[in-house]
């Protein structure tokens, strides 16, 4: 995963103009741990109470087009999870450790930032031993003044893709960078 060192709050500080600058580049490139794999699945529709045969059933799932069973469409970000540590690595010590955020990766002002709005759209099947990585790219950004402060709506756009390089899934998130009103002298 490629990410810059980040703050005390986990967002990096900087300016809009830093934060503008990065329109249409990539933030981040991950890839997920470990593979698709059965267990887990198990152990999602479990949690989930999901009696969806596609989903443990390959039988049922090859009758009806797929090449195995499918793994529910939410659990994509879990796929392309990279490890917090790997082997050989020194100890993390008391480094907080962080899923992969993008967002939290934008060079700018604010210390805070909470996501308004999430749509995710699934193109391909996953499948038990599908490696997946994703790819996030700052799409778009909107200085606004709101009632929790004055900041910027900053879209980000993740593709997902197997180990053919296949897009299984984009997902594009907004998230709402800011300064509280009251903490840097404004009304």
């Amino acid at each position: 995963m490629t990410a810059p060192p980040r703050a005390g709050s986990g967002l990096v500080p900087g300016t809009w103009a830093d934060a503008e600058a990065l329109v249409g580049t990539v933030l981040a490139e991950f890839e997920g741990a470990d593979p698709v794999s059965l267990p887990d699945i198990r152990r999602r529709l479990e949690v989930l109470q999901l009696d969806c045969p596609l989903h443990h059933d390959a039988d049922v799932a090859r009758e009806q087009g797929y090449r195995d069973v499918v793994s529910p469409a939410s659990m994509i970000r879990a796929w392309a999870t990279p490890a917090y540590w790997r082997p050989g690595e020194p100890p993390t010590g008391t480094r907080a450790l962080y899923a992969p955020v993008p967002a939290s990766n934008i060079p700018a002002p604010g210390d805070r930032q909470f996501a308004t709005g999430s749509k995710t759209t699934h193109v391909l099947p996953v499948h038990p031993g599908d490696r997946i990585s994703g790819i996030a790219v700052l799409k778009s950004l909107t200085r606004k003044s709101i009632s929790v402060g004055d900041g910027a709506f900053m879209v980000i756009e993740t593709t997902f893709r197997n180990q053919h390089g296949e897009t299984v899934a984009r997902d594009e998130i907004t998230v709402f960078r800011f300064t509280a009103h009251g903490e840097d002298g404004h009304a």
